[in-house]
């Protein structure tokens, strides 16, 4: 069950734990089982052909067809899965996406307030860190977007989607970045 949420995206913690795609979940509440899955916040569950089927919004005999095709199993006399229906896919990206860029902006908000606190200069005659015009120049935007992501209607969210998903996606990668960066910092001084 694992490998088959793995593939389809799901980020699994070291417990077994993923952020469940069904319903917007800040914090994983999706358990993955050996043979089944079970989501402790909506309530979904089911077995590989389930969390596929309610995935992609296929039947249970079109997810087998698709995990088959996807893992190259040929169970199906040599029959593909059925195409997944494009407004099915699009939707599924969405919510993906919607669950992700919560997650961005939730961790970038954090770090531009603790930035502030700590690089803010002590004296006006010293040149202010980079991070702390970071946190002062971003604050107000990031937290526009964290509202409308947490509070916005469906709409909202949707046209942030359109216009925003690059911005968002750079985000993620500079707070890569910096979670490599202090992996490394700590590295050394142990």
């Amino acid at each position: 069950m694992s490998d088959v949420a793995r593939f389809y995206g799901l980020q699994i913690n070291r417990s077994g734990m993923a952020c469940c795609p069904f319903h917007n979940d800040r914090d994983p509440s999706l358990k993955v089982y050996d043979d089944h899955f079970y989501c402790f916040g909506c309530g979904a569950t089911g077995d590989h052909a389930g969390f596929v089927a309610k995935l992609f919004g296929l039947s249970q005999i079109e997810a087998a067809k698709k995990i088959c095709a996807d893992f190259g199993i040929y169970l199906f006399d040599r029959q593909f899965a059925v195409a997944v229906d494009p407004k099915v896919k699009a939707e599924c990206d969405y919510r993906m996406w919607l669950h992700k860029a919560s997650k961005t902006i939730s961790e970038y908000l954090t770090k531009l307030v603790n930035w502030g606190k700590v690089y803010a200069p002590k004296n006006f005659n010293v040149q202010p860190h980079p991070l702390f015009v970071e946190s002062l120049t971003k604050r107000d935007h990031i937290e526009y977007l964290a509202n409308i992501l947490t509070y916005g209607s469906d709409n909202e969210k949707r046209q942030l989607y359109s216009s925003c998903r690059e911005d968002i996606m750079k985000i993620r990668e500079r707070l890569d970045k910096f979670s490599a960066a202090e992996r490394t910092v700590k590295r050394k001084a142990i």
